[in-house]
């Protein structure tokens, strides 16, 4: 893809989602971005951006957005009436 520039932005762990999945249906439609001169991108964007740079086909990338989380754990913060919540916004 000579010439191109890909440009990311940013939208947390749900805008990386989004990007990856545009990105994997570009890629299904023959237009490959992992093949860009530049790829530039914004927090979830420089992200994505590095993972499409690595080498890891981009449906590979895509499947991974839809497997259970291995590792994270949901955290009790302290809320203003005193009862715990997790992370995740949840009693």
């Amino acid at each position: 893809m000579a010439g191109a520039a890909l440009v990311l932005g940013g939208g947390g762990i749900t805008g990386a989602a989004w990007e990856i999945g545009m990105l994997a249906g570009l890629h299904a439609a023959g237009v490959d971005l992992s093949k860009a001169d530049a790829v530039i991108g914004t927090s979830a964007g420089a992200i994505v951006g590095a993972q499409i740079l690595s080498g890891v086909p981009i449906d590979e990338l895509y499947s991974k957005q839809f497997r259970v989380p291995v590792g994270e754990v949901a955290t009790r913060c302290p809320s203003r009436s005193g009862k715990g919540s997790s992370a995740a916004g949840f009693p």
